[in-house]
């Protein structure tokens, strides 16, 4: 059965794998914690998994740890913490998938959640009034650079929060962000709301960025490619197929072509919602819309 599932995962894409990464570590932290109440072992009651995992504010604990800069965004141990994020993640993967793509992804919630820490380490360490042994731990930020990147790339999509409140999607980052701010203000949790706005403001740049047909991310993808292609089987050798070059107006044409049909297929998902679309339409718009 595990093994089953382990080929699942190995054959599913970016979102898939990224939840299933989070389901494990929290499920092995909660099993750490349930056998440490049954042991005798007092530095075994004493363990604490999630901040092995965590990451800290404090330069001489990140050195002990210096995995946890990749690990803390994997890491969660309220539940409600926990299942909060997977639903995030899921909803904002889902549509971060369709107008970009899985790989993208991937990349953006590992670039999201660094930036994040990148940011709770900085101001922990240059304002005094800030402790600097504090811990970071969640997908929060690499959520929150998904859903902001999205909001970018496509800010007049409409969702329905909670499938009620239906509203633009550049409307809900904007409130995402202000939350922040305000909880921030309030001194509420404030290394994982610094943490938040370090993930949007990556969500922000690279949202920008793949708006004029930049990929910040472009080089781990490829690393990505290439540590993949280590592991993979012989490469098919695909018989190629010549055809005449299309000049530059037949090129131009065939581009206004396609972008007009996307344009048409984007305004009936404004108006009646992107269930309402057929199965030609969905995959036309998936293979087209950032062509």
């Amino acid at each position: 059965m595990l093994k089953n599932a382990i080929s699942a995962i190995k054959k599913s894409d970016g979102l898939v794998r990224l939840i299933a990464i989070n389901v494990i570590i929290f499920l092995v932290i909660q099993f750490v914690h349930i056998f440490s109440r049954f042991s005798e072992n007092d530095r075994f009651i004493e363990a604490h998994p999630d901040l092995y995992l965590a990451a800290t504010s404090s330069p001489e604990r990140l050195l002990d740890r210096p995995w946890s800069v990749f690990t803390h965004m994997f890491t969660h141990e309220e539940v409600g913490h926990f299942i909060f994020n997977i639903f995030c993640l899921y909803t904002g993967g889902r549509l971060f998938r369709f107008f970009l793509d899985s790989r993208k992804l991937v990349v953006n919630y590992i670039l999201g959640g660094l930036s994040g820490f990148a940011l709770f380490f900085l101001f922990f360490n240059l304002f005094p009034a800030l402790p600097n042994d504090s811990y970071i731990l969640g997908a929060s930020a690499a959520v929150m650079s998904i859903i902001i990147t999205v909001g970018v790339v496509q800010p007049n999509y409409r969702i329905k929060l909670f499938g009620v409140f239906e509203m633009k999607l550049m409307w809900l980052c904007i409130v995402l962000v202000f939350v922040d701010l305000v909880s921030l203000r309030k001194g509420f949790n404030s290394g994982g709301h610094i943490g938040h706005l370090g993930g949007a403001l990556f969500g922000l740049i690279y949202g920008l960025n793949f708006q004029k047909n930049r990929n910040m991310g472009s080089w781990l993808e490829n690393l990505f490619s290439k540590i993949s292609g280590m592991f993979g089987g012989k490469k098919s050798h695909l018989q190629t197929v010549h055809r005449r070059p299309i000049t530059d107006d037949e090129f131009n044409a065939e581009k206004v072509k396609r972008q007009k049909r996307v344009d048409e297929i984007l305004d009936k998902i404004n108006r009646s919602g992107y269930e309402s679309l057929s199965k030609e339409e969905k995959d036309y718009l998936f293979k087209y819309s950032q062509k």
